[in-house]
């Protein structure tokens, strides 16, 4: 009799084992269907809604093209790499490279997800957008050199691919994956 109570505690032990691994790491499973997901998206549509409205679309590897309201005006930028263009006075202007690798965006937040193999995706229950249930997770990352960033977001629980992301006072929202229309050229 005197061992039951000894096994039981180890019992629970080995049961709460897994539990403080998932606190720690994370969901490796979510973090790896997410990734994957992505794998097979070349293309989406951006909303950007925070201080400004901006909407745009990303085309992969690495082109945005944006629309953004600011103090009752639409400035019009593209980038490409580290290149960009801003639209002015009726014509693109390159303009000088930025350092900015929009790591905000979900194509960021994967990328540190793909480098840092101890980045986790910590999964939260369930929620509605829409009127349509969708899964919830938070991840943490490190943009340069600052001390990172929380970001929520929800994602289809079908196919894994995120609808929306919040991060303090800044919300994302994503549409058309893979859709032909999104297109991002090489200003002239």
């Amino acid at each position: 009799m005197s061992r039951s109570p000894f096994r039981a505690a180890a019992a629970l032990a080995i049961l709460l084992l897994p539990l403080g691994a998932f606190a720690a790491n994370g969901d490796a499973a979510l973090r790896g269907n997410i990734v994957g997901a992505y794998a097979q998206i070349h293309s989406y549509k951006i909303t950007v809604l925070g201080s400004v409205k901006s909407s745009g679309v990303f085309v992969a590897p690495n082109r945005y093209q944006m629309s953004t309201e600011f103090d009752g005006k639409t400035v019009k930028t593209i980038f490409i790499g580290r290149s960009y263009w801003i639209y002015s006075d009726g014509h693109w202007q390159k303009s000088d490279d930025t350092s900015n690798t929009l790591d905000f965006d979900i194509e960021g937040l994967l990328r540190n997800a793909q480098t840092d193999r101890k980045s986790a995706f910590v999964r939260l229950p369930d929620t509605t957008q829409g009127g349509k249930k969708v899964g919830a997770f938070k991840y943490s990352f490190k943009s340069g050199s600052s001390s990172g960033t929380d970001e929520v977001c929800n994602f289809d629980l079908k196919s894994y691919l995120v609808t929306r992301c919040k991060a303090d006072e800044l919300t994302i929202l994503y549409s058309a994956y893979n859709d032909p229309a999104n297109k991002v050229g090489v200003p002239r």
